[in-house]
C-alpha cells in the first residue's frame, strides 16, 4: 500500500513538472513573439538599481530598448515606472536620468514612482493613457515578463498592447521563465475574477524606515 502511494506521488510530481515546463515554454515563446508596432506611448518597467542609484544591467538594457524605440519614432513618449527601494533608490527617477543622458527630452518622459509591481504599473499607465486619449501602448521588459504584463494591461483597459524586449539572453532567464509560470497564473485568475483588483505590494526596507522614523 505504501509503495503504491509513493508511486502515485511520484507520477503526480512528474506530471506537475511536465505541465510547468510546457507552461514556461509557452510563456517564453509568447513573449518572444509579442507583436511590435508604432504606439502612442512605451511603458518601461523598473528593475534593480546599483547601490549608487544607477540602473543595473537588466534595467539598463530595457532603457536602451526604449531609447531605440524613441529614436526610431515608434514611441514618442516614454513612461518609466518603478518603485522606491530605499533612500536614493528611486527606480523611476533613475530611469528618467538614464534617458535624459541619452538624449531623450524631459517632456517626452513620464515618471511613475508608484509602480511597485506589474499591476500597479498597468493601472497607473492606463489611467494616464485614458486621460490623454491614447490607445496604443508598447510594453518594454524582459521577454518572459511580457505575456503577464500584456494580459494585465488588457484586463485593466488598454486597447492595443505591443511589446519589445532586450535582445540578449542570460542563463538566469531560464529560472525567471520558470518562475513566471505561477505569477502569470495568479495575475490571470485574479484579474478574471476581479477586474478591479488593486495592486498588492510590500517594500520591506521602506516599511522599516517608516517604522523607526
Amino acid at each position: 500500500m505504501r509503495h503504491r502511494w509513493l508511486a502515485r506521488l511520484l507520477k503526480g510530481g512528474i506530471a506537475l513538472i511536465v505541465v510547468w515546463l510546457l507552461a514556461a515554454v509557452f510563456i517564453g515563446t509568447r513573449g518572444i513573439y509579442t507583436p511590435y508596432d508604432k504606439v502612442d506611448m512605451a511603458v518601461i518597467f523598473g528593475n534593480a538599481l546599483r547601490p549608487d542609484g544607477t540602473p543595473k544591467r537588466v534595467l539598463a538594457s530595457r532603457l536602451d530598448v526604449g531609447v531605440s524605440c524613441f529614436q526610431a519614432g515608434d514611441c514618442p513618449l516614454l513612461f518609466v515606472s518603478g518603485g522606491i527601494d530605499g533612500p536614493g533608490l528611486d527606480e523611476a527617477a533613475s530611469m528618467r536620468d538614464y534617458l535624459l543622458a541619452r538624449g531623450v527630452p524631459a517632456d517626452r518622459i513620464i515618471v511613475d514612482n508608484l509602480g511597485d509591481n506589474t499591476l500597479a504599473t498597468a493601472r497607473n499607465a492606463v489611467r494616464y493613457m485614458q486621460d490623454h486619449e491614447m490607445s496604443r501602448v508598447m510594453l518594454v521588459s524582459q521577454y518572459y515578463h511580457l505575456p503577464r504584463a500584456q494580459v494585465t494591461f488588457e484586463r485593466v483597459g488598454a486597447k492595443q498592447v505591443y511589446g519589445a524586449f532586450p535582445r540578449s539572453f542570460r542563463p538566469l532567464d531560464l529560472y525567471s521563465t520558470w518562475r513566471e509560470v505561477p505569477a502569470y497564473a495568479v495575475y490571470s485568475i485574479r484579474l478574471t475574477l476581479n477586474p478591479d483588483a488593486e495592486p498588492i505590494s510590500f517594500r520591506p526596507l521602506l516599511f522599516l524606515i517608516k517604522l523607526f522614523s
